[in-house]
Formats: C-alpha cells, sequence, structure tokens
C-alpha cells in the first residue's frame, strides 16, 4: 500500500454518521442477528477503506448493543516496507479508537511455495486461519469481515465462468458461522463516503491493482466493462440476484434433508444411496443426494464437478461391485440396492471388529470402545434438554433414562434384536429394519447399537427407538456422545 486516502478526522467513534448507508449497515446486522448483546467479535482490519469502515461501523453500533471488540491485523509478508506500514497505520487506528489490536506476521510467499498454491489463495488461508485463531482465544467469537457489494458481484461472476453449481452462484452468504459480512450490501461509494464523512484516513493496496491476480481483473477491467457497456448498476443486480439464489438453495437445502431421511444411510464413516427411493426423486435432488453425499464423506466438495456427477449417476445403473474414485479421496462403489461412498483410506469400516459383542458402559462415566470413546451424562432438567434436543448432533443423542431396565450396551447386533417404532409402543426386529433400509447382508453385523437388553436404543448414525425419545415428563435424561479417539 503506498497511497494513503486522507479527511478531517472530526469525532472518531462517537461521530454521528447521518448517511442512509451507515443505517443499512446496522439494518443487515440486525436482520442476520450477526451481533447480540454480550457477544464477542473479531473484526478483520486491513486499512483499506472497506476494513476502516467495518471498524467504524462496528463501533458506532456498539453505542447500543453492547458487545466485546477486538481487530485483528495480518501482515502478509509480501510487500515489505509498505506492508509494515499499513500494520503501523491500523494500530494508530485502533489506538484511536480506543479497540484493542493484534498484529500477526506471516510469511505467505514461502507457504505458497511450499504449498504449491497462489499468493491469492494462500493469503486468504493464512487470514482465515489467525481470525479463527482470534477467536478462538477471545472465548469463541464471531469473524465481522469487510466484504462489500462489489466484492459479492466478482464472487459470483468468477464462480460463474468457473462452472459452480447453485451454491456458488449465491456468492458470499452475510452470515456463514463464525464470519459475518455486515457490509454485504454496500457499494463502495457509500464505504468511502462513510469513512470520508468520519474524517478518517484508510490505505489502499498497491496488489489491489495488480491484474495477475484473477478477482483483480474481474474488478479492474470485467466489471467495469460490463457496468459502462451494458448497465451502470450491474454489480447491485448481480448481488440482487445471488441474494435470492441464496433464497433459492435455503429451499433445495430443506428439500434434499428430507429426500435424504429416505435415500441415504451414513454408518462408521460411509454414506450409502438407497436406489430405489432414490430414483423416485426429482431430478434435481437427485443431483443434490449425490453431492451430499460425496461432501459428508470427503468432507468438501472441493473440486467435485459435474462430470464426477454424471460418472456417479452411471455407476449407479451398473451392477453389483463396480466403483468410481472421486476427488477427496472418495470411493463410491456399487452394492446390493445401493452405491456407497468411502475414503479410501478410511479405517473406519474395521471399527465393529474393535468392540467386543457387549461392551456395557459407565453410566454416568466415560468408556473406552475400540477407536471411540463413549461419554454418558446423567441429567434431570427435562426443559434444557429438549432444548439441546432440537439441536443435537449425529453421535450425540439424548434417551428417556425412565424407561431403561438394564445395563447400557453398546454392541453389535443379536437375535432377538427390535426397535420400537411409533408411540403406541409398536415394535419392529432389528432384520426388518436393516431390510427396509437396504442395508446389505454384509454390512449388518458392523452396525453399531445401543442397547437396553433387546431394546435397541439407538442404531449408531442413525435411528433412536420411539420409546427412548425425551419427552417432558420425562425424569431422568442419558446423554450419550460418540467421540473418535484420534488414531
Amino acid at each position: 500500500m503506498g497511497k494513503v486516502e486522507k479527511g478531517r478526522y472530526e469525532g472518531g467513534e462517537g461521530a454521528v454518521y447521518s448517511s442512509d448507508a451507515m443505517e443499512r449497515i446496522f439494518d443487515t446486522i440486525r436482520k442476520y442477528h450477526m451481533i447480540e448483546e454480550g457477544m464477542h467479535i473479531v473484526a478483520g482490519v486491513s486499512g483499506g477503506a472497506d476494513s476502516v469502515c467495518l471498524l467504524l461501523a462496528l463501533c458506532r453500533y456498539r453505542r447500543d448493543v453492547r458487545f466485546d471488540l477486538r481487530v485483528v491485523h495480518v501482515e502478509h509478508g509480501i510487500r515489505g516496507r509498505q506492508s509494515m506500514e499499513d500494520a503501523a497505520f491500523v494500530e494508530q487506528l485502533c489506538k484511536r479508537l480506543e479497540v484493542p489490536l493484534r498484529v500477526v506476521h506471516t510469511d505467505v510467499p514461502g507457504l505458497a511455495k511450499e504449498r504449491k498454491t497462489s499468493l491469492e489463495e494462500t493469503a486468504r488461508a493464512e487470514r482465515y486461519r489467525i481470525f479463527s485463531e482470534a477467536c478462538d482465544l477471545a472465548g469463541g467469537a464471531r469473524i465481522a469481515v469487510a466484504h462489500n457489494r462489489g466484492d459479492q458481484a466478482e464472487t459470483v461472476l468468477w464462480n460463474l465462468v468457473r462452472g459452480s453449481a447453485l451454491a456458488g452462484l449465491g456468492g458470499m452468504r452475510p452470515v456463514r458461522e463464525p464470519v459475518i459480512r455486515p457490509l454485504l450490501f454496500t457499494d463502495r461509494q457509500e464505504i468511502e463516503d462513510i469513512v470520508r464523512e468520519a474524517g478518517l484516513e484508510w490505505r489502499t493496496d498497491s496488489t489491489n491493482l495488480e491484474t495477475q491476480y484473477t478477482r483483480n481483473r474481474i474488478r479492474l477491467s470485467i466489471l467495469p466493462q460490463i457496468e459502462q457497456e451494458l448497465n451502470v448498476r450491474a454489480s447491485e443486480h448481480i448481488a440482487s440476484a445471488a441474494q435470492h439464489l441464496q433464497q433459492v438453495q435455503e429451499y433445495l437445502d430443506g428439500q434434499t434433508k428430507k429426500a435424504q431421511e429416505r435415500c441415504m444411510v451414513t454408518q462408521d464413516g460411509a454414506v450409502s444411496l438407497l436406489l430405489e427411493p432414490f430414483w423416485a426423486e426429482e431430478e434435481l435432488i437427485r443431483t443434490e443426494l449425490v453431492r451430499t453425499a460425496v461432501g459428508q464423506c470427503a468432507g468438501s466438495l472441493r473440486d467435485l464437478g459435474r462430470v464426477h456427477i454424471e460418472d456417479i449417476l452411471r455407476l449407479c445403473k451398473k451392477g453389483c461391485g463396480k466403483q468410481l474414485d472421486l476427488p477427496g479421496g472418495v470411493r463410491a462403489v456399487r452394492k446390493e440396492g445401493a452405491v456407497q461412498f468411502v475414503k479410501k483410506d478410511d479405517r473406519s469400516s474395521a471399527l465393529p471388529h474393535e468392540i467386543p459383542r457387549e461392551y456395557p458402559l459407565a453410566v454416568p462415566g466415560q468408556t473406552p470402545a475400540g477407536r471411540w470413546i463413549v461419554r454418558a451424562w446423567l441429567l434431570s432438567n427435562c426443559d434444557d434438554i429438549m432444548d439441546q434436543a432440537v439441536q443435537e448432533k449425529k453421535y450425540t443423542k439424548w434417551f428417556s433414562y425412565d424407561i431403561i431396565k438394564n445395563s447400557v450396551m453398546l454392541r453389535t447386533r443379536l437375535p432377538g434384536d427390535y426397535l420400537v417404532v411409533n408411540a403406541s409402543g409398536g415394535q419392529k426386529k432389528l432384520k426388518d429394519y436393516f431390510i427396509d433400509r437396504k442395508i446389505p447382508k454384509e454390512d449388518r453385523d458392523h452396525v453399531l447399537l445401543l442397547a437396553d437388553g433387546p431394546h435397541i436404543l439407538w442404531v449408531v448414525g442413525q435411528r433412536i427407538s420411539e420409546a427412548a425419545k425425551v419427552r417432558p415428563a420425562t425424569e431422568k435424561v442419558l446423554k450419550i456422545q460418540l467421540e473418535e479417539r484420534g488414531v
């Protein structure tokens, strides 16, 4: 950064910013519940106009909603003296606004060479790593970043030309835990006006003017040409379309989640698509189910393209035993009535053999079980538990301890096992449940179960017994959590 934009300093945090743009920033914070009373917020401040505006907005918003605010500045080690001057500038700004600052120095060029990634990609990864560390130090904070409406338009265009799916065309979300973007619906001119009105300065990063970076080419060449030759409000319209597509994606996610209950089984790190209900879904939902299955298994959808989706759909029509290798180290295997997705180096399939046929759990307490630690709690505050149970995770469940008659066991199947499948006490044999869920015969002895005698409380990773569910009248609650031991 060489250039410094200046203004008159007339009041800092206590200044009154009368612009409609500042009010819209506050409206965005409120609409998306970005900041609540007592939260910890870490703001990423580079010294550019966007981040200075972000800091001003947060300082002003803190007059009405009290929250802990601190700043992190990342010095990337790219531009030598200019980079150090940026850090000094942010330090002076934070002193003026009386906001705690942490400056972190990192060697992005060295890391990019080591990782064989671009400077742009490496710098972004380092920023978010450092922001995340700062959040941990602050006791679980949210990260406020200064992406604006122009950045959103750039992101959507870049994702479009890369061939991204619908989620990519929706661009950046206002909130994606732990990241919040208060300026996402504010354009660059409004941002500069806010900073000038406050009488403050900002720094201009010289690398933002270099067109060898992909996003810079979109910002400096492509978007201006579209605005000049097609529509002066192009960036605004692209960002607005992205917001609409986010709503479409949210609806699609909801429909896909419902379809998952019908079509998908997860067990010991493997994800299976059950083909009979899968083919009954709409084509769009089938595509989303495939993406979800691969994403759950791989941990991300990085490098998964349309060609891979089509390959998987063809695999679904082939005979048992056919296989397909996918990005993220995932292998798809055609099985009887299903396609199973597994990590090629995943050892979790060996897990059941490491667990005795019946493993009594310490209740309350902690029990080692092969590659897992099983933790058990006994709780009594049903109102609190009912609230928690709404947000339960796949390997954490709550059960009514009132109905348990024997010792609680972690085990594999035994003759006579059954589930209670409705509120009136109707039972289903575990074998029939496996058949209904189209779990292959060769996999059934490897399914982990939480059992009270022959009563299966929980088919781990799948459903729990209707009789074991926590209800308002429940007096004692058993919380069970399975956690990998880290091998």
